[in-house]
């Protein structure tokens, strides 16, 4: 049995991670599938805002879980899987823990909500974590695969709960929530001086708006302090396993370190790498190449032939970095497929991920 088999078997919480264009999202929709197969009910989740995971899924893209119908055969196996929308999991967070509707009405009608569930840097992180709180906590899944964004942002999003705890702990939030205190005491306020900046560059509607929001979520800080202290130690979890995804390019190579670093610091179990899109060695000529050949279609062809031994020659040496970068945790080596586009390309990747 492999490493990644073992994990599909044991764990409850993947989460593939890696720099865009290496075959991240189809990697952790193999995953997902090939767990389905093996038995369980499996959901797979994308951060990622392009459609590739429901393209390739045949599916609609959708904030809610859609069954992807005959993904498996096997009896006791399924397989979900969800887009992630920002703005719609916001709107869905508050109206759980607002307490009424007539709260999380006045929290939704809120510009200054209204532009942090839409458009705020990082919003997509902090619903992805809580996102992966409720299906953790909900219990309808035995696996759950998380496909985050390319590489920098991937970081943003596992840094996003211990910066959630520290933002409710800032004395800026205190000085904005306490009790009884007027707008203009507030804004007035000597220890506020950044929001005398907002008020002078943007006006006093903007800063009562910020005050009023944050106001009313000062009533389920708790919660979310509460949630996001519960996904850090998620992520952390013997549970979880990180699968990192790169490609046998410098380029990949550099950034997939860095992430490895950083999941390293953050005490995240990196527990697989995926070395994906490998260019195959082609097979010797057992002859020597003819010199100063006259052009046409048989020096076409050999000069093809060394282009493409020398790739896969620069590949191997690259991934002796890879090899150096994963220490004691396992490798696997993905040959360069045709075009994942449906669920017999998933299965058919699978194959390679789980091969011995």
């Amino acid at each position: 049995m492999t490493a990644l088999d073992q994990i599909l078997r044991d764990a409850s919480l993947i989460v593939t991670c890696g720099p865009g264009g290496v075959g991240k999202t189809t990697t952790a929709a193999a995953l997902a599938l090939a767990a389905a197969n093996a038995g369980r009910r499996v959901i797979v989740v994308t951060v990622d805002p392009a459609r590739r995971l429901a393209d390739t899924l045949g599916i609609e893209g959708s904030n809610d879980p859609c069954e992807v119908v005959g993904a498996t055969a096997h009896p006791n196996g399924a397989l979900w899987a969800q887009m992630l929308d920002a703005e719609s999991t916001f709107d869905r967070m508050i109206l759980d823990r607002a307490g009424d509707e007539q709260r999380a009405r006045a929290i939704h009608a809120n510009p200054i909500y209204r532009s942090i569930a839409g458009s705020l840097a990082g919003a997509q992180e902090y619903m992805a974590i809580e996102r992966l709180h409720q299906l953790w906590t909900g219990g309808e899944y035995d696996l759950i695969v998380i496909d985050t964004p390319p590489s920098r942002h991937a970081i943003d999003l596992l840094a996003a709960p211990d910066r959630l705890v520290t933002f409710f702990s800032h004395p800026i939030y205190r000085i904005l929530t306490v009790p009884g205190r007027s707008f203009a005491r507030v804004t007035n306020a000597g220890s506020s001086a950044f929001l005398w900046a907002i008020r002078k560059l943007a006006g006093p509607k903007v800063v009562e708006d910020t005050i009023e929001f944050f106001r009313s979520l000062s009533g389920m800080e708790a919660g979310l302090r509460q949630r996001a202290a519960e996904t850090a130690q998620i992520l952390r979890s013997e549970h979880t396993a990180f699968v990192l995804v790169s490609s046998p390019r410098a380029e990949a190579i550099d950034e997939a370190a860095h992430l490895a670093g950083a999941l390293r610091e953050g005490g995240f179990p990196l527990e697989a790498m995926v070395v994906n899109l490998v260019s195959p060695t082609p097979a010797p000529l057992g002859m020597p190449s003819p010199r100063d050949l006259a052009p046409g279609p048989l020096k076409d062809q050999l000069d093809l032939h060394r282009d493409l031994t020398e790739l896969a020659a620069d590949e191997a040496r690259e991934m002796g970095t890879l090899r150096t970068l994963a220490g004691d945790v396992p490798l696997a080596e993905v040959p360069l497929l045709d075009d994942v586009q449906d669920l017999a390309g998933l299965t058919n990747l699978g194959a390679h991920l789980l091969a011995p």
